[in-house]
């Protein structure tokens, strides 16, 4: 059962920590906005090198939090507000997702690492894959997930590859990547070390895989856009994006003489820039999230509510707009989140929500957020862990928002009378690909998403966002319009071209010209079935691993290092 073993000479742990570091930085660079997301390819080969000849766990653990610290701080570094405002709040919380988040990649690691031992360096390098992949796919599920940072993400910008992802998901593209690493550590260690001649059997078969996994989808994708651009679209729409470029800190009307002031002037900035859209024959128009600051349904704001309903519908052009919602519940419908109004049995919960307004079932249905940003809008598992909801609470804004329950796919008329459905997201949603699968599933034409990406300053965190889209387009052969507060605003095409995007800190409002769809692509109709299959291998070959001194009965195996 023992694959053959690779020597690697034995270095000090300084040696480690470059090596390792250095792995982290090239797969940070190859995340948007950077170009260079080849780099992705050859990224996991220096820590590869630190993996295969760890002799201790210890070890191992601090040369892996090293490489993915390093990852997280290239990648993720924005999401602190280090360079921008500075808010005290979201730097403890990104300083906590820096430290902290790369010790979720340990076991994933270190279960490699007992398969490798156990069973052989092939058994291990192959365990590493699934199990990296697993751990991506498990991370996207629950409330303490964050798919941000899978590693397919980072190949966004390549169009060609990218278009697998009508059957994987961007997990197809983890596996792309990580298969290649493997594939070319293997090939240099065997040939450095003199194993292999350069033109023996084994060396040109571990060449040709690398052509392969390197080339195939490449050609896969080219042909798929080559047949997408012969063909003609059976529906098209305009959609209108005002991008009004709001400072968020100053949304919620807490830094105004009159809140209720603030909030009109906002209504009035977005009604004013939606006026302007009319000259371009829109069929929808967008405005960015929590757009509405005011809580809808509460008794206090009605007559704002009505003066906005009442504007729009002048307008002519149906508005989908994030809001601040809020619903009311008596004390057997409340959830325990929900807070109990003084003196009453009434309880209330507040939203993060978006909705259509200006149709013909104009607030019928309202999207509450599903997928909320962990710790900056609600404290996961609140329900059980109710007493950090305040101590842990962020003052900017709400805060603190309820957890909505079910996905909702709006129905829309265009100018000539014809008949769409789409899909509203909110901000982080739109980095979970089965939950916008499930609007497709369920008839979305088009998909759209409203952010507030200004949190921020111009750092990478709103351009990743905007590239993101780009999978979620190809996963379902759908048009993906962004509408952002300050950017990036823009579109995805069916193929994952990022087209017509905003720059950061602008404000404008333009129309774009976006494909309805009606596919139903592999990923649309079976979901994430690459990921769980992933899974389930690498749970198989766990299983194997931690079997092995049972079933056969001898000393566990060590490779040889040197």
């Amino acid at each position: 059962m023992h694959g053959p073993s690779m020597r690697i000479p034995s270095i000090d742990f300084k040696s480690d920590a470059v090596l390792a570091l250095a792995a982290g930085c090239l797969l940070g660079l190859s995340f948007p906005p950077s170009p260079f997301f080849s780099l992705a390819y050859i990224s996991f080969i220096p820590f590869l090198v630190v993996f295969h000849r760890s002799s201790s766990n210890r070890q191992l653990a601090w040369a892996s939090y090293l490489f993915v610290l390093a990852f997280h701080v290239i990648t993720v570094y924005w999401a602190g507000g280090f360079v921008h405002m500075k808010d005290t709040y979201m730097m403890l919380a990104g300083l906590a997702l820096l430290l902290i988040h790369p010790t979720f990649y340990l076991p994933s690691i270190l279960l490699s690492k007992m398969i490798h031992r156990r069973l052989g360096s092939i058994w291990g390098l192959a365990a590493f894959i699934f199990l990296w992949i697993a751990f991506e796919y498990l991370h996207s599920l629950g409330e303490f997930s964050f798919p941000w940072i899978t590693i397919g993400n980072s190949q966004a910008f390549d169009v060609n590859r990218i278009q697998i992802a009508e059957f994987t998901s961007s997990y197809g593209l983890s596996f792309l990547i990580l298969s290649f690493n493997v594939l070319g550590f293997v090939w240099i260690v065997q040939t450095s070390a003199k194993q292999w001649l350069v033109a023996s059997l084994p060396s040109l078969v571990t060449l040709f895989a690398l052509i392969v996994v390197h080339g195939a989808p490449w050609l896969y994708g080219n042909y798929q856009i080559g047949k997408y651009m012969g063909r003609q679209p059976s529906s098209t729409l305009n959609i209108g994006i005002v991008q009004p470029n709001i400072d968020p800190w100053d949304k919620w009307g807490e830094r105004a003489m009159s809140r209720w002031d603030s909030y009109a002037q906002q209504i009035q900035l977005h009604l004013d820039a939606t006026r302007t859209l009319r000259q371009d024959s829109v069929d929808l128009v967008l405005w960015p999230e929590t757009a509405i600051p005011f809580p809808v349904g509460a008794t206090s704001y009605g007559p704002l509510w009505q003066r906005l309903i009442s504007s729009v519908d002048s307008v002519g052009m149906p508005v989908f707009s994030g809001m601040a919602f809020v619903q009311f519940y008596d004390s057997a419908g409340a959830p325990v989140t929900a807070h109990r109004i003084a003196g009453s049995q009434q309880y209330y919960e507040y939203y993060n929500a978006a909705a259509l307004i200006g149709s013909k079932e104009s607030m019928s249905r309202t999207h509450k957020k599903i997928k909320l940003v962990p710790f900056a809008e609600r404290i996961p598992y609140a329900e059980t862990f109710r007493f950090l909801i305040e101590p842990l609470k962020w003052s900017v804004g709400i805060s603190g928002w309820g957890l909505g329950k079910d996905t909702v796919v709006f129905q829309l008329r265009s100018r000539t009378g014809e008949a769409f459905q789409f899909g509203g997201l909110i901000c982080y949603e739109s980095v979970y690909p089965d939950f916008v699968r499930d609007y497709v599933r369920r008839g979305a034409d088009f998909l759209v998403v409203i952010t507030n990406d200004s949190w921020w300053g111009n750092t990478s965190g709103a351009y990743q966002h905007m590239a993101f889209n780009a999978f979620r387009a190809v996963e379902n052969r759908r048009s993906v319009v962004q509408c952002a507060n300050g950017g990036i605003s823009g579109y995805c095409d069916p193929l994952g071209n990022i087209q017509k995007t905003t720059t950061l800190y602008s404000a404008l409002q333009y129309s774009v010209k976006i494909e309805a769809g009606n596919e139903a692509t592999f990923y649309t109709r079976h979901g994430d079935i690459f990921g769980i299959c992933c899974t389930s291998i690498a749970g198989l070959v766990v299983l194997l691993g931690l079997s092995r001194t049972v079933l056969w009965k001898g000393p566990t195996h060590e490779p040889s290092v040197h």
